[in-house]
Order: C-alpha cells, then structure tokens, then sequence
C-alpha cells in the first residue's frame, strides 16, 4: 500500500512555546497558539488515520461497495505529493475529528450507527475526492449516499433531483471536469444546480478579518453520529451572516482581544435550531468549531463564540498536556459530576463571559441590562467558587495550577464590580439552591458513619465527626421546583414574575418564600416534610427560608444536605418516629462547624 510522506514513525514531537501558553493563561490567543494546536492535531488526526486504513486493508471487506483502500491511499498520496497543503487543511477540518473518533470505535465494537458502517467509513472516500479535485489528481472514486445527498467536506453537497434508494455514487475527477452519477441518472457536474457549495462568511470589521464556513450540511457538523443536511433558505443564510457581522463588529469595538482570537482560530459555526435544548456545543474532537443556536441579537451570537471558542482553547492544550487527573467534582454550572478538566474548561468559558458582560452590561437598554447584569453576577460567582475549589485540588499539576492561578489574576479584576442587591441576593440563593441540590444527587454518606450519627442522636450525645461520603451519579431522581427560574425572573423582570405569580402552582413553601415571606416558608416546608419527609426539594426549600432568617441551622441543610436526610431518615427507621427537623439540622450543624467533610469532592 502507498504511503503518505509522513510515517507514524516519524511524527514530530509537538511543543508549545512559553508564548502560547501565556496567551492562554492571560487571555485571547494569537496565531502562535493556533499554529502549535493545529500541528499537534494534524499528527494526531495522521496516526488515526494510518490506524484506520491499516484495519481496512486487514479487513477488506469492511468498505462494502467502495472504492478499496489501497486505490484510494494511492490517489490520497499522490494529492499530497502535488500540493502538501491540500491534506494538511483537509485532516484540520474540523469535522474531520469527530468522524475519526467514531468510526475508529465503531470499527472496534465500542460504538453503533444508523447507516452501514461502510457508509460511515466512506467520509474518507469523500475527503479522499475533495483532495484530489484540490490538488489537481484524476481520480474515479466511489462515495457514500447518506442520507440522500453526497457530500464533499468543506466544498459542498450534491441533492439529486429525485430521492430513490441508492447506497454509493462515482465521481470522476479529470482535468477538464468533475462529475458525480448516481446510479442510472446522467452525470452532474459540480456547477449543476444540485450541487450546493459550502456557505463560506467573511466578517471584517476595524481591520480584523474572521472567516468561517456556515456549516448546514456535514453530517457530523453536531459532534455527533451523521445527520442529514438541513439547509439554510437564503434568507436564513442571510440573517446568520448578518448577525455574525454584527457579532463580530461588536467584539473588535468592545473585545478586541477575543476578536483577534477568533481571527485566529475559528474556522467553522454550525447553527443549531432555535428551538433546542443547546444554546451553543464545541467538541474536544473538532477543535475550530462552534455550534450555535440562532439568537435574538447580535450580542447573544457574539457571547457564544467567546464561550465557545474558550473550549475550543482550552481543548487544543489539553492535546498537548496534562493539567491534572482528578473525578467527581462539583461544577456550579452543571447538574452532573465533572472530572478536573471539565472544572477548568468551565472556569475558562464562565470567566470569558463575565468579563464579556461585565463591558456589555453598561451599553444596553435598561431592560436588556438587568439580564446583563444578572449573568455577569451568576457566572462571576459561580467561577469564584470553582477557582477556589481548584485552589486546594491536589491533583493539578504545575501546568494546571500556572493555568489556574493566572484565571485567578483575571477573575480578581471583576470580583468587585458592584452589582444591585437584588441581583446580588437572587445569586446566592441560586447557587446555595443549586449546590445544595447536587449534594442531595451525588453526595453519599457511608452507611455505617450514618447509623453511627444516628445513634449519636438517640443518645443524647453531639456529632463530633463528619461522615466519609462519595461522590456517584444520579441513583434516584431529585425532585424538581422552579424557584431557581423564579428567582432569577424576579431579578430580572419583576412585573413578569409578578404575572407568573399570579398564575402558579407552586407548592405553598415555594410560593411563600419567592414573595418574601421566609417565616410562612418555613412552617410550609415543615410540613411538606411532615408528610413527605423524602421530598429534597422541600429540604433545600427549608434551608434557603432559614438562611434568609439568618437562623445557623440552614448552613447543615445548604452545605450538606445529604447528612441531614440521611440521618433523618435512619433514626425514622430505628425509633418508627420522624425527628423534628429543625433540632436535627441544628445538632447536625452545632457538629459540622468543629468537624471536616471528607468527601473530598465538593
């Protein structure tokens, strides 16, 4: 089999420049950054790559109806022979990535598909024909149908005129033409109406110059397993440059260093529905990439390629080096137990959007700046408190702790930009709510420490020692309230969460609590618990009412709620009688105070 002129063997040993990290550290990246990322992603992308024909040309077979591997090595290497630059910004695609890593799992058993796994290994026969139209190289190559249409990374996608079962099609390539046919139809040229170019977007604005495909139609343009195309209409395509012009225009005035960036390295937005769950996604396999919802405004569009683009970063480090190995963290943005990099990545992308709204917030109309404001205090606080977890992680190592305590040198720059009290308020209570929540989810206390407390409890004697717990996923399923959305509403539009009140069914403690009134909150809670001494919800319900009292006792409820319940529930079971509440938590508290959490993850 013909080789590349790059062998696995001789892969050059990646580096990144002092320079490069520190632009990272403290702030936007520049093209030396970018250059370093991409080399090292290139040679990894090329070992994959040598990995994956190796198992084709083991098992021929796996290519079904395609062209076979060792005719399509031999066209791959002949392009790069003829210009080196075609294959090096073909395997930099970004989408490139995430069809490696799923097809190398799939090939493996480790992963399953909707199409024939031959379809999926056909994405290398398509990025094979668009090196080969690149470079200049006669080719006849056999490509997947997936999904109805053919498709040529980053050059375009062929859409027959007609939908009809067909599982492959020839393109031909020679110097005077190239032309796709699918089975009995007449051949297509590439400047036939069916044939959709990629949609490519140049936004410039105060001499900076970004330029990025709108990606609609590359099967794997979500990070995900291969979805059929869903085209811009031309006045969709129109609003979404629009708006990334704008976005753009915005950054160079107000944020010229994550412009430059984005100049730098962004080479691809994909746009999500509007109408999803996913405001904006980037992949740890698909580092340039972006994908974004179609928002309301320039400003939204602008926030998240910043908050983005901060994973795309901080990804391509991590393909360098090691920051630190570490699970089952607590996240104050995530509902779910992230390992350490996924801490950093957050402190990253929430710190780059406080600092973008701390500047935003003072150039918006009063409405639009409450919500500003309102995420700027949200994502500061919330990174405040990851930062200071991190601080005290031992697993970091001296490259992560450089990393994090240069995010800790931009964060004190914020800190104390004044915010309104309401706003301020409605924070705490979110977070406290939030974490508070997470802990009840994955925080388990050991048995044996509980019965211990228990015991404790029934003689009369105080806790002196804070059970061992670990941290797992979701057992069993936390009931849900919508107090953290009502909060942030009253901060935000107080005469709509005034209407919303009017109409709710919230639970009578909730209700009370989001009016102010803590005391009624409290006996409410109370005796929700009374007859539902499971429900979670009302336990950090309780907590929060009794924190707004300023009694002692919430800081047992909001700072380790799993004990409290688990207690409560074992003396339950050992005495067939419920403890009240609220001597429980302020025994549990009284101990807690003199005592250490070794759950280690927090």
């Amino acid at each position: 089999m013909n080789s590349l002129r790059i062998q696995p063997d001789r892969l050059a040993t990646h580096q990144l420049p002092r320079q490069a990290f520190e632009e990272l550290c403290t702030g936007g990246v520049t093209e030396r950054f970018v250059a370093a990322v991409e080399a090292s992603q290139y040679s990894t992308r090329k070992l994959l790559l040598h990995g994956l024909t190796d198992f084709c040309a083991e098992n021929p077979a796996v290519v079904g109806p395609l062209t076979d591997i060792d005719t399509l090595w031999g066209i791959l290497a002949a392009a790069e022979e003829r210009d080196p630059t075609v294959t090096w910004d073909l395997l930099l695609y970004p989408t490139v990535g995430v069809w490696l890593t799923r097809i190398l799992r799939r090939l493996h058993g480790q992963a399953t598909g909707s199409i024939p796994v031959w379809s999926e290994l056909g994405y290398l026969h398509s990025l094979v024909a668009v090196a080969a139209i690149r470079a200049g190289v006669p080719c006849h190559v056999r490509l997947p149908v997936v999904h109805g249409v053919v498709t040529l990374p980053a050059m375009g996608q062929l859409e027959p005129p007609m939908v009809f079962p067909a599982g492959f099609a020839e393109l031909r390539h020679t110097a005077s033409e190239t032309t796709i046919s699918i089975g009995r139809m007449d051949p297509m040229p590439l400047d036939s109406p069916h044939f959709r170019p990629a949609h490519r977007h140049v936004a410039q604005s105060r001499g900076v110059r970004m330029t990025v495909e709108i990606n609609d139609c590359d099967p794997y343009r979500e990070f995900s397993e291969p979805l059929p195309p869903q085209r811009l209409d031309s006045a969709r395509s129109a609003e979404w440059r629009k708006l990334l012009d704008e976005a753009f225009d915005l950054l160079t005035l107000w944020h010229p260093d994550f412009a430059w960036e984005l100049s730098a390295g962004l080479r691809m937005v994909t746009p999500l529905s509007s109408d999803g769950m996913i405001h904006g996604a980037s992949s740890s396999v698909a580092i340039g990439c972006v994908a974004v919802a179609q928002k309301p405004s320039a400003t939204l569009v602008a926030e998240t390629l910043v908050h983005e683009f901060q994973h795309s970063k901080l990804n391509g480090l991590l393909g360098l080096f090691d920051l630190g190995q570490q699970d089952d963290m607590y996240a104050p943005w995530r509902d779910d137990p992230r390992p350490l990099s996924g801490l950093l990545h957050g402190v990253l992308a929430f710190l780059s959007v406080a600092e973008f709204w701390q500047v935003q917030r003072d150039l918006l109309s009063d409405e639009e700046s409450k919500q500003a404001n309102f995420t700027f205090a949200l994502r500061r606080q919330q990174v405040g408190e990851a930062i200071s977890a991190l601080r005290n992680e031992p697993a970091l190592t001296r490259l992560g702790r450089r990393l994090l305590e240069s995010l800790r040198t931009r964060f004190a720059l914020i800190e104390r930009q004044p915010v309104s009290a309401a706003v301020a308020a409605a924070v705490t209570r979110i977070t406290d709510d939030h974490r508070a929540t997470w802990r009840i989810r994955h925080v388990r206390p050991d048995p044996d420490d509980i019965a211990q407390l228990a015991n404790a409890w029934l003689a009369g004697v105080p806790l002196t020692t804070a059970p061992l717990s670990r941290v797992v996923e979701s057992e069993w399923p936390t009931e849900r309230s919508n107090r953290v959305a009502l909060l942030q509403l009253k901060a935000t539009a107080p005469e709509t969460f005034a209407e919303v009140m009017r109409h709710s069914t919230l639970t009578p403690g909730d209700a009370a609590y989001l009016a102010g009134d803590h005391v009624t909150a409290t006996a409410m809670y109370l005796t929700r618990l009374s007859n539902a001494p499971d429900d979670t919800a009302a336990w950090v319900g309780l907590g929060l009412a009794l924190r707004a009292r300023g009694i002692a006792a919430a800081t047992a409820i909001l700072t380790h709620p799993e004990v409290v319940i688990a207690v409560h529930s074992k003396i339950t079971t050992l005495t067939g009688t419920a403890p009240d509440p609220l001597e429980l938590v302020n025994w549990v508290g009284a101990g807690l105070v003199s005592s250490t959490d070794h759950s280690g993850r927090q």
